[in-house]
């Protein structure tokens, strides 16, 4: 695989994980959530949530600094 294509694998994983992400977490919103679940589920929801977004702050740290190296 050549830079050219591994950049374009990276973006395009970029993006999906992006699409990924906001659709977990709209799922998750206050708003569409049942009015019947428990704080404890909740409260697990939101654990989930917050381990979606540092993945996804780290991942996307990760897929910046490889784009730098191989432009």
């Amino acid at each position: 695989m050549d830079n050219k294509e591994l950049l374009d694998r990276l973006n395009r994983a970029y993006i999906m994980e992006e699409q990924m992400t906001g659709l977990l977490i709209d799922l998750c919103q206050p708003a569409v959530l049942p009015d019947d679940l428990s704080k404890e589920v909740r409260k697990r929801i939101e654990g989930i949530l917050y381990s979606i977004k540092v993945d996804t702050i780290r991942h996307k740290k990760v897929v910046l600094e490889i784009k730098d190296k191989i432009k």
